[in-house]
């Protein structure tokens, strides 16, 4: 990805985790989701083959630790632009891990 299409890819993923924590009433800071951005940033930015998590993976633990929040969530959890986001990310590793 490129860091313009990084960017988007992040800000894309924050604002679907902003919609399902409200949808589940869970207070947010919004200084953790500053933290949260730089953290999709630097992780997102790596060749794909040395990226640990998938979004959703990601997510989820960040929610674990921040908000204790024990749910799963999903891409649908997060909203059409963020599934969308989502799965265009999973395609474009698969490709370019088999290449």
């Amino acid at each position: 990805m490129s860091s313009i299409d990084i960017n988007s890819f992040v800000k894309i993923l924050t604002k679907g985790l902003k919609f399902y924590l409200k949808n589940e009433k869970v207070k947010i800071e919004e200084s953790d989701f500053q933290i949260l951005e730089n953290e999709l940033f630097s992780e997102f930015s790596l060749p794909y083959i040395n990226q640990t998590q998938t979004p959703t993976q990601f997510l989820n633990e960040f929610v674990k630790n921040k908000y204790d929040l024990k749910k799963i969530i999903t891409p649908q959890n997060l909203g059409p632009d963020a599934h969308e986001q989502i799965m265009l990310w999973g395609l474009t590793k698969a490709r370019k891990l088999n290449d």
